[in-house]
């Protein structure tokens, strides 16, 4: 199960489990072993009904820096990365891996109205926006090899992030089930 501590990923699962996208959160409290080794397990694993499946790595970054600007922060672990490719490979060409980062921000004291994309969830609001796994490797940049960490260049990040309800072609519009049939007899 996703660490229900961590409020980024308990949002994100909100999020997605409102839209709704059949998901799985993935119990990260062990790694899964491959051969002799192990690795990190995903956060979760979402099945939208028209695209591939998704393997998901949730990252929470704040949504504006100091000065109330989108800083547009987006440092992973390699270990994230890693883990993400190999179960990518694992689960084969029916599953896409995607970094996806959940940008929190307080709410607003005069808040927008709905349908500003934001979704609200335990007094902050959220804008969650995915890169694929393959976009973000070939456009990363280390941050130290001490920390392990990589990040992609901010204007790179903004020309190939994208809100992630569009990971999730499943979403438009969810079909009406047919009345019964001796309602539409009347």
């Amino acid at each position: 199960m996703a660490i229900r501590s961590n409020h980024y990923e308990a949002a994100f699962e909100g999020y997605i489990r409102s839209i709704p996208v059949p998901c799985v959160a993935v119990d990260e409290a062990k790694r899964a072993l491959f051969g002799e080794t192990g690795v990190k397990n995903p956060d979760f694993l979402l099945y939208p009904r028209n695209g591939p499946n998704l393997v998901v790595e949730v990252k929470g970054k704040k949504g504006k820096d100091a000065r109330g600007r989108r800083p547009w922060e987006n440092w992973v672990t390699t270990d994230d990365l890693d883990g993400l490719a190999r179960w990518q490979e694992m689960f084969g060409p029916g599953f896409r891996a995607v970094l996806a980062f959940a940008y929190a921000e307080p709410l607003a004291e005069f808040g927008l109205p709905r349908g500003d994309g934001a979704f609200l969830f335990r007094g902050l609001s959220y804008r969650f926006w995915a890169v694929g796994l393959d976009d973000y490797v070939a456009h990363l940049r280390s941050r130290g090899p001490a920390w392990k960490a990589v990040a992609m260049a901010r204007a790179e990040f903004r020309r190939r992030v994208r809100p992630l309800r569009e990971w999730l072609p499943m979403t438009a519009e969810t079909p009406k089930r047919p009345r019964p049939i001796k309602e539409r007899e009347r």
